[in-house]
């Protein structure tokens, strides 16, 4: 007999007649009230108890039934297939709570939502219980909102909202009272709460708005085109582009002010570029529209000011021709380039496997400023073995001097970066750099646990926002790093990757920050007035093989590490 719920997670739902998808694990008791709420959802169980089909409560409640243990195997589902996963406790046998937290989160849309409970590590009775040296809870997993907040962040989710769970338990008030003269926090009732509800989003509420009104691949386009023209990649062709998105697809104001708030991080500039453009197009209609609604979506934005100024400007119809584009982007001759000189060349070498991706990051690459006399080469390496192999591959079809290792999804957003990159290797005893790393590496290998880690980078996980990485910023010209992220790293003596040691795709960067340390070269992090790179990788959780070179990397250079205490 399953006992049902009709509250609890439930709390979280909605009545919606949309055909959502739904998965509950482990938790049949919400399933009569789930399908009222939800009268046209396609709904799933997943249990390990395979005579839970037989319950006669169950019967003709249209379910999708899957009998496997979620927390052993893995559901065969595509990614990003779920609007909902919910189920009391999931987390609570996890081993590792984390890793089925985030690899929940594949199967969730992102709009989509993820919905457990937990027990409270902060509730009076079980801290009575250890202070009385009993420890029955620690058998299981216990949270405080903190600790459940910071797992469900590093498991790639954006946004979580807490609910206590009415599991009709007493409360010991004068005890509460006790442990709050005692110094403890009693936040929200936090002392008094045994369990607690959480519903974690995929995105933040203002990226949810974002997401909802338009499709992954028009969201994808939209950004790209602004984000060219933010930094003057062809900006009259890229807001063309944008106006027949618009045209398209029926954007509004309201939603392009915001879509740019999440995405431009230089507004003065990316205004500078596009009101101009839509003036010269004829398309004042749009610029009027658009500068109105981000008078509206900035205030008390830092960039405010800035969008002030326009919104004068256009008002009062004092907007001037756009200027020359001055990085206007050229085709490149490999055949033509290969005739330089090796000390006049620059090879940017690339494991792809998405050609939208390696479309957009040769785009900036072609906007660069090349000084006189010199050339760029592109090198894509397809269907690479691992990282390495990949890189030793790119490494042996140039002799050019310079090359420039960089992830497919890497943007070089400084016109100036060859000039840059010149300048840094004007010292003969710089052997490679890249735009964040760290002074020392710890003693688990892995750079951004080092304590004192530098440099920046925009980071751009998904197409609706980007949000600015910045550790420690570096005063000097450059400094001497231990490691770099493997986003680029650019290298100016040819040192061979360790295809023999790293077959996959973790480690690969820091063995090579070793191995040209091992020849005497420095690694570097320049300054940065501004950031030099967009990074756009998709998050997800840790390969397993991770922890596996993980291990291979501390064998073989683990005793050359000097970590800092």
């Amino acid at each position: 007999m399953i006992e049902e719920k009709t509250g609890d997670l439930l709390n979280f739902i909605v009545e919606s007649g949309e055909p959502l998808r739904v998965l509950v694990i482990e938790s049949p008791a919400y399933l009569r009230a789930l399908r009222k709420k939800l009268p046209h959802a396609d709904i799933y169980l997943v249990t390990s108890d395979e005579y839970l089909q037989a319950e006669e409560q169950l019967q003709g409640m249209k379910l999708h039934w899957l009998i496997l243990d979620y927390l052993s195997e893995p559901l065969p589902f595509e990614h990003e297939y779920f609007d909902i996963i919910m189920g009391d406790q999931l987390l609570l046998r996890a081993g590792n709570p984390q890793d089925i937290a985030s690899g929940l989160g594949l199967y969730i849309k992102d709009t989509g939502c993820f919905m457990t409970t937990f027990t409270n590590a902060r509730y009076w009775k079980n801290i009575r219980d250890l202070m009385g040296g009993h420890f029955y809870h620690v058998c299981t997993h216990v949270f405080t909102r903190d600790e459940m907040l910071s797992l469900l962040a590093a498991s790639f989710y954006k946004d979580a909202y807490f609910l206590p769970a009415d599991d009709g338990s007493k409360v010991d008030e004068d005890f509460i009272g006790r442990l709050e003269n005692m110094g403890f926090e009693n936040h929200s009732n936090d002392l008094g709460v045994r369990t607690w509800m959480v519903m974690a989003t995929k995105s933040t509420p203002e990226i949810l708005d974002l997401k909802r009104l338009f499709t992954k691949e028009n969201r994808r386009e939209l950004v790209n085109r602004l984000r060219r023209v933010e930094f003057d990649i062809d900006v009259m062709e890229n807001t063309a582009g944008l106006v027949q998105l618009w045209d398209r697809e029926k954007l509004f104001a309201a939603y392009l002010a915001n879509f740019i708030k999440e995405t431009i991080m230089h507004t003065e500039r990316f205004l500078g570029n596009v009101i101009p453009a839509l003036w010269t197009l004829g398309r004042k209609n749009i610029a009027i529209e658009l500068i109105e609604e981000m008078a509206a979506a900035y205030d008390l934005h830092q960039d405010y000011k800035a969008v002030l100024k326009w919104q004068t400007l256009v008002r009062d119809g004092n907007v001037a021709e756009p200027e020359e584009n001055t990085t206007a982007g050229s085709e490149i001759d490999n055949a033509m380039v290969k005739q330089l000189p090796p000390e006049k060349r620059i090879a940017f070498i690339t494991c792809v496997n998405s050609e939208m991706w390696y479309h957009e990051c040769q785009l900036y690459i072609k906007h660069l400023a090349v000084p006189d006399g010199m050339a760029v080469e592109f090198i894509p390496i397809w269907d690479a073995q691992s990282m390495c192999q990949g890189y030793n591959k790119g490494m042996n079809q140039t002799d050019a001097k310079y090359k420039v290792y960089i992830h497919q999804d890497t943007l070089i957003v400084n016109h100036d970066f060859i000039k840059e990159m010149l300048k840094i290797f004007s010292e003969k005893s710089v052997g490679g750099f890249g735009v964040i790393g760290c002074r020392k590496l710890p003693a688990t290998g892995i750079w951004w646990d080092g304590m004192r880690c530098v440099g920046r980078v925009l980071h751009a996980c998904e197409a609706e926002s980007v949000v600015d990485s910045i550790c420690q910023e570096v005063e000097e010209p450059f400094v001497d790093v231990e490691a770099v992220d493997g986003l680029m790293l650019v290298t100016q003596y040819d040192v061979p990757w360790r295809e023999d040691l790293f077959t996959g795709w973790h480690f690969y960067e820091i063995a090579q920050c070793k191995e040209l340390q091992r020849r005497g070269y420095e690694i570097v992090v320049p300054h940065q007035d501004s950031y030099w790179c967009i990074h756009s990788p998709k998050e997800k959780p840790l390969d397993p093989s991770y922890e596996k070179y993980k291990r291979i990397f501390l064998k073989e250079y683990g005793v050359e590490l000097e970590p800092e205490i």
